[in-house]
Order: structure tokens, then sequence, then C-alpha cells
């Protein structure tokens, strides 16, 4: 990987930018200056979480910089910036779809549920999918809050990786939400089925951890319900979060546990 020298990084974006409203151009002159930037030492086999997609590690002073330079053009041109974020979102590279994702950001509010469902189908890296529900998702919650609810209600209940960015983004906001708000997020999950593992499940369990900083007695309440209920997974997050509670709400769950336990084993 060549050292960065802000000039020369600036010239190379400026050629990027030429082509801003021929989206094929534009992905190949992207995937160029990524390229030029690759890190090239392979990562380890055990460096992380990782879908079928090939990260470059790229540093990140130059994916920032590519990135600006293309959301300030998308912004004032925002059909060609939709154009280009379809085509980025095809790169076979991390890097690429990144940029996809802050030019998705971009897009007109109404818009942003459809596209994010479309994509998190085709992401192939959870970390994709934590940047469709940090971006995309997170800015539907501040502009949107009933197309935010609305959007999530459909993907909780899709069981795929649609699945996964509405409980990553319910991760995101739930420190943010209104009392009166804490309601309708435990009815979302209620009325959704229990993933069952992989993403989907990770994305779930860190949701209600974040529930129950946020509310203890409600989260508490809304797990005891799940296993009363005998719902699949719900002993099993009651386990994982355990320990997360409160002293009072702990030993809630931990009865409703023992409940739980005693009524499977019993005749």
């Amino acid at each position: 990987m060549p050292a960065i020298d802000p000039s020369r990084l600036e010239r190379q974006i400026a050629h990027v930018m030429e082509v801003f409203d021929d989206p094929r151009r534009l992905q190949a002159r992207c995937l160029d200056l990524l390229e030029f930037y690759a890190a090239r030492v392979r990562q380890g086999a055990n460096a992380g979480r990782v879908g079928s997609l090939r990260s470059l590690g790229v540093p990140s002073a130059v994916t920032r910089r590519l990135q600006q330079a293309l959301v300030e053009r998308a912004l004032r041109a925002p059909y060609a910036g939709a154009m280009a974020a379809e085509t980025l979102w095809s790169s076979p590279v991390l890097e690429g779809r990144a940029l996809a994702v802050a030019l998705l950001e971009c897009q007109p509010v109404a818009a942003l549920p459809d596209w994010v469902t479309a994509w998190s189908h085709t992401a192939a890296d959870p970390h994709l999918l934590e940047t469709l529900a940090a971006g995309p998702m997170r800015r539907l919650w501040r502009e949107r809050q009933d197309l935010f609810w609305a959007a999530v209600a459909l993907d909780l209940t899709a069981e795929d990786a649609s699945t996964t960015v509405a409980l990553l983004a319910l991760e995101q906001v739930i420190p943010d939400l209104e009392p009166d708000d804490l309601p309708r997020l435990f009815a979302a999950l209620e009325a959704s089925p229990v993933p069952g593992a992989g993403e989907a499940w990770r994305a779930y369990v860190a949701a209600v951890r974040v529930a129950v900083r946020r509310s203890p007695s409600e989260a508490a309440r809304f797990v005891v319900d799940e296993i009363e209920h005998a719902r699949p997974g719900a002993s099993r997050l009651a386990r994982q979060i355990l320990a997360d509670f409160p002293p009072r709400q702990r030993e809630a769950v931990r009865q409703a546990l023992r409940l739980g336990e005693t009524s499977v084993l019993a005749p």
C-alpha cells in the first residue's frame, strides 16, 4: 500500500468525480482508486466475522475522503447519485459497497425502506448489514419515525437478512426512545419470530440487551412473557442476558426459567 499523499489523493478523487454521471465508469474508477491503496498483506483467518465479500483493507482516511466527495455530488444530483449507488452496490469488494450505502443515505427518505430491504438480501457481509442499519435506517428514524416503525415491523417478520438489519436498527435507536415508544418496541418483538441462529440471533440478543439497560422492568416483563408462552428461543435468550438485569428483575427472570423447566418436565 503506497503512502497517502494528500495532493495525489485529491487528484485521484477528481479523476473519479469526472465521470460521476456515468455509473459504470464511476464504479471502475472508484475500484481502481481503492485497489491503488489496498493493503498488500492478507488478513489472518481470525480477523473477525466475515462474509463472502473481499475487503481491500484501504485506509479509512482514503475511503472517508472518497465518500465525502461522492456524497457532496450526490446531494447536488440525486438521480445520478441513485444510479451511482446501485452500481457501486454491485462492487465485488466491501469498500465499494460501503460507498454505495453512503450514497443511499442521500436518497429521499420515503424510498429508504425498500432500498434497505432489497440490499440486505445481497449484502453478503455482516458489516454491511450493520452499515445499512447505522446509516439509512438511522436517518429514517431521525426523519420519519412512523415509516421507521412500519419498516421494522415488516422486516422483523421476514426471517431473512432484512430481519437482521431491522434488529440492528432497533439496537441503534433504543437508547433514544421516548418512554411512550417502549411498548411499541416490545410489541414489535413479540409479533415477530425469534431468530434461530447466526447474525439475526446475535442482533436479537444485542437489541434486547440494550432494551434491558433502557428499561429493566419492561424488558424483564417481555422476557418472562416469552418464557411463559414457551416461545422458541426464549429460555436461551433469558440465560444469555440474565446477568444484564438488576437483582430484582434477574430473580423474576430466573423464577420464570425455573417454572418453565418444571412445566416441561411435568408428565
